[in-house]
């Protein structure tokens, strides 16, 4: 749900990727493989879709028989260039999740994707209420921001109000009625990095929509991360868990 996606939608050939995005999509498909999860699911809906790329690399993987983007920035002009970009995909395209809901019905099983969104709210209960109303056939995937300590500027250009622990997500989440059944950090060096940046008062100016790095350091990062990620799995599987600048929760109700 970072609207700076937004600006570049006309250019889809000349952008390049920002290695969060690639990363971020890698670890999403990740926890969805080793989750229990009958695939093809009936719905997935991606909360605070953004220019639609990662729903739509579910899309190309066949993971669910019906697919829904969601997000307020979501204009008639927009959902037609989106249209336009990924060739008049399956995906159906709404500005609210209320729209949604009060369109869709709810009776067939549905992973909700909420994934960097939270963070943009001014109060949670904006969404999770609505998502409250749905019935116990769905998971959830919720993905945040992590660690107040490191808020910069950068959140604020990004329109971050907060940024949480895994143990407030948690919290949060669970005073919701969701049952939690995966949780985590991820991104371990990217925390580093970020506790650096704020002890040296960098501010980062880059933003998902301005990245021109090239090939090579773009590849050099994003294995990088590959690396830190499968780091922090083979961790979690003996009982250690590591902070990172992100974390999840993976949920049924």
């Amino acid at each position: 749900m970072d609207l700076t996606e937004f600006s570049r939608l006309q250019d889809k050939t000349n952008y390049q990727r920002h290695p969060w995005e690639t990363s971020r999509k890698n670890v999403l498909q990740t926890f969805l493989n080793q989750a229990r999860i009958n695939f093809p699911i009936e719905r997935i809906v991606d909360i605070g879709s953004g220019d639609a790329y990662v729903i739509h690399t579910l899309v190309e993987k066949g993971l669910a028989k019906e697919y829904y983007a969601i997000d307020t920035a979501y204009t008639p002009e927009v959902i037609n260039q989106l249209k336009k970009n990924n060739n008049d995909s399956e995906v159906l395209y709404f500005q609210n999740l209320k729209a949604y809901l009060s369109k869709i019905t709810s009776e067939k099983p549905t992973l909700f994707l909420c994934m960097d969104v939270l963070e943009h709210l001014e109060d949670e209960k904006i969404i999770l209420d609505d998502l409250n109303k749905e019935n116990s056939n769905h998971f959830y995937f919720f993905a945040v921001p992590a660690f107040q300590s490191v808020f910069s500027s950068h959140d604020v250009l990004l329109g971050h109000y907060r940024r949480y622990t895994l143990k407030q997500l948690s919290s949060l989440l669970q005073q919701n009625k969701f049952t939690i059944i995966d949780k985590g950090y991820y991104f371990t060096s990217l925390l580093i990095f970020r506790n650096l940046d704020k002890w040296l008062k960098r501010d980062k100016k880059e933003s998902i929509d301005n990245w021109n790095a090239g090939k090579f350091k773009t590849g050099l990062i994003n294995m990088m991360l590959t690396i830190d990620f499968k780091l922090s799995l083979l961790l979690k599987k003996i009982g250690i868990t590591i902070p990172g600048l992100s974390c999840y929760c993976l949920c049924k109700k």
